[in-house]
């Protein structure tokens, strides 16, 4: 395109004077010309596009476990407010629902990223590793809100539990609220450190199970999608 373009006015120049039926002729060569250049262009590009490096799934979660982390701790520390602030309920709600949308994301955006040749088990391990990084991230946040911000959170939380049970009839004598009493009273619930590793483990293991479905709708044919727009 960028070679016929500067010489279009001389090849104008020399349709112009000829008979009608060889105009026509010399204005199917042009358009002939145009589109063999337009279509080494788009397949010098494709070379090009191909023959670029792309990022492993190790080095993408790298970079997209940061904001999944971020987005984790966001979820977290709604749920720790909630008490305070009962809007965040629905905060924290909402960003537990929308969880698996948000793998589902960075998942078929690695898809796309190979043209359709991701394996299955690649884009399964890369939702492992985001969650595995996210949960980290969001583990340290966490553990400095327990710690500094809310340090009784804890055991605030288990004695609501054991004013909610007392107020029932039939759990008053419960051998769940004896425990539960009795795990205040001699200090014998879980640090903000013991809690945060319970919440990456759990997290990490969810989160592989979860990964694992959302990576089956996310290796969707890429065809089918341009086709279903056209």
């Amino acid at each position: 395109m960028r070679f016929i373009q500067p010489h279009w006015q001389a090849i104008r120049a020399l349709v112009e004077p000829v008979r009608p039926h060889d105009r026509d002729f010399f204005a199917l060569l042009t358009h002939f010309l145009i589109a063999v250049t337009a279509f080494i262009n788009k397949m010098r590009n494709f070379a090009v596009k191909m023959m670029e490096p792309k990022k492993s799934i190790y080095q993408r979660a790298a970079e997209w476990g940061l904001p999944f982390g971020l987005y984790l701790a966001c979820a977290a520390v709604a749920s720790i407010y909630a008490d305070w602030f009962t809007p965040l309920s629905m905060v924290f709600l909402l960003l537990l629902v929308c969880t698996p949308v948000v793998v589902y994301y960075f998942q078929r955006r690695k898809f796309i990223e190979d043209d359709g040749f991701t394996e299955y088990a690649a884009l399964w391990m890369l939702g492992i590793l985001l969650f595995i990084l996210g949960a980290l991230v969001a583990g340290v946040i966490v553990f400095i809100v327990l710690q500094y911000c809310r340090p009784g959170y804890i055991y605030e939380q288990a004695q609501m539990v054991v004013d909610a049970y007392s107020k029932m009839p039939q759990m008053r004598d419960s051998e769940l609220l004896t425990i539960v009493k009795r795990a205040i009273d001699e200090k014998m619930l879980p640090t903000p450190i013991q809690a945060v590793f319970n919440s990456f483990w759990f997290i990490s293991f969810g989160g592989s199970l979860l990964s694992a479905l959302t990576a089956l709708v996310a290796q969707r044919s890429i065809k089918q999608r341009r086709n279903r727009r056209q």
